[in-house]
């Protein structure tokens, strides 16, 4: 628990938050002080000193989200609609596929698109492991700066989500894909 807050506590998203939140308890410390004097001039003058701190603060917070680019992690999906999800998704694009047995079209989407492919059945430790937060981040080093794309069953994107949780990735840069899944036998 400790190790989980105090590596949310490094990201640059946290600092970026802290810094916003020094800026303007500084500014209102500032505002209270100078307005606490019954002169209407110095009230206006703190006003504005909060005003313009404010804006500073609004202006220096990476409110947008910026990515780097984007993860796929994936599984289950019908071999057309993994094409389709690696072909939008062009340029800085990783993408991540969990899959019980490699076929020759995957082998093809990993030549073209670097697909990093995840062999093992569902409940398979190895398998299970490479996509928990410490694989993850040793897959994509960079993941906290990057949009998320996932598409899998529930149960598949709920134990996903909880290792993003594990790596302070902020729930705005998480969404799940709307795609049709391979029927099971």
């Amino acid at each position: 628990m400790a190790s989980e807050t105090s590596d949310h506590l490094r990201s640059e998203r946290a600092g970026q938050r802290l810094l916003l939140a020094g800026l303007l308890a500084g500014a209102l410390f500032a505002a209270y002080h100078l307005g606490s004097t019954s002169s209407s001039p110095v009230t206006v003058s703190a006003l504005l000193v909060y005003g313009v701190a404010a804006v500073m603060a609004v202006r220096n917070h990476d409110g947008a989200g910026r990515t780097r680019g984007t993860v796929l992690i994936a599984t289950g999906l019908e071999p057309a609609a993994l094409r389709g999800l690696l072909a939008s998704r062009a340029g800085s694009t990783v993408a991540v596929y969990r899959t019980e047995r490699v076929t020759d079209e995957l082998r093809e989407l990993q030549d073209s698109y670097g697909l990093v492919l995840v062999v093992g059945k569902e409940h398979d430790p190895r398998a299970k492991e490479r996509l928990s937060a410490s694989g993850l981040s040793r897959q994509v080093p960079d993941i906290a700066e990057r949009e998320i794309v996932l598409a899998g069953p529930r149960h598949f994107t709920k134990y996903v989500r909880g290792a993003l949780a594990r790596l302070a990735v902020p729930g705005t840069q998480v969404r799940t894909a709307s795609v049709k899944f391979r029927q099971r036998a």
